[in-house]
């Protein structure tokens, strides 16, 4: 993925600028999130030129702006059920012409990837507590003599529907406790994994 201009400037501050912490370029890139080769690149020019703008490419022009991009992704953030149609017909609305394969690319560049979302259960404000205090009352456990064992759950009436699940922001269904399931049970301890 291509590095965005400010991310260009950051490799320039963190490693050549006389108030940035002069970093390794290994440590730029660490620091960035890019390859090593991207920093050097990125470095030889802003030497060459001072200029860090990205230059006339051939080829189609992009249809959106980074605002109309970051509007593409905030929508998707926001709307659970909301698909690259449904965005794509409110930008329509709005006199903006673009595709459903545009609205995609964008989200695809933004990290974002359309699978189900988590099913999590209510959890009630007594739960809640009990949990807390649960965890609060096992500081003092050793836990290579404890077995966790628990139930997964195979539904019968799972959630229904796909979803923009951008990274570190997963959604979640909120559903019923006892939908119609099949439970499957497993253990495991610090010595590794029990039968299902």
């Amino acid at each position: 993925m291509a590095l965005q201009v400010h991310q260009r400037y950051k490799i320039v501050f963190l490693s050549q600028h006389p108030l940035g912490p002069k970093l390794s370029y290994t440590a730029v890139a660490k620091a960035v999130h890019c390859d090593l080769k991207t920093v050097k690149r990125w470095l030889k020019r802003w030497k060459q030129s001072k200029n860090l703008i990205d230059g006339t490419r051939p080829g189609r022009p992009r249809v959106t702006t980074p605002k109309q991009d970051q509007q593409v992704i905030a929508l998707a953030e926001k709307e659970t059920f909301v698909t690259s149609q449904d965005i794509t017909n409110r930008f329509n609305k709005k006199g903006l012409d673009i595709s459903q394969r545009t609205v995609r690319r964008r989200l695809n560049e933004a990290g974002a990837k359309y699978n189900r979302p988590l099913s999590k259960p209510l959890l009630t404000k007594n739960r809640r507590e009990k949990r807390l205090k649960w965890s609060e009352d096992q500081r003092t456990t050793d836990w290579n003599q404890v077995i966790f064992s628990d139930e997964t759950t195979i539904r019968m009436n799972s959630v229904k529907g796909l979803v923009w699940n951008l990274p570190g922001k997963k959604k979640a269904m909120r559903t019923v406790k006892h939908p119609l399931k099949v439970n499957v049970w497993g253990c495991f301890s610090a010595r590794g994994f029990g039968r299902v």
